[in-house]
């Protein structure tokens, strides 16, 4: 095996292990963060389309990532959210109601009840 095969693999190894620390390392700073609830806005529910890489990305499907960001009714930044599919489907554009995020990571969202009209 030649020296500079080796030395691929270790920088390859090595990002691996940079990014997994990066990771453990972002969400114990969330951990330590407050819980935070804002009344906000659906302002924009994208799919992006992820094309495959390769010889065969034409026999491929495409995959894609989803992303929420909501907007504080009272006014302050927005906040984007890269979600999995199934939780995705349940946002629409204009909906309101109450995100609870802790640091970088949404917690839960819960819509506003609607309120009923007396007859």
């Amino acid at each position: 095996m030649p020296w500079w095969w080796a030395a691929g693999m270790a920088i390859i190894v090595g990002l691996g292990l940079y990014q997994a620390w990066r990771h453990i390392q972002q969400r114990r700073w969330d951990n330590q963060q407050p819980l935070h609830r804002l009344d906000v806005r659906v302002t924009s529910h994208q799919r992006q389309t992820i094309k495959p890489v390769g010889k065969s990305r034409d026999s491929m499907p495409d995959s894609y990532r989803y992303f929420v960001e909501f907007t504080p009714l009272t006014g302050g930044e927005s906040r984007r959210f890269q979600l999995k599919k199934n939780q995705f489907e349940q946002f629409s554009e204009g909906l309101e109601g109450q995100l609870t995020v802790q640091g970088s990571r949404l917690v839960s969202f819960e819509t506003k009840p609607s309120e009923l009209s007396d007859p």
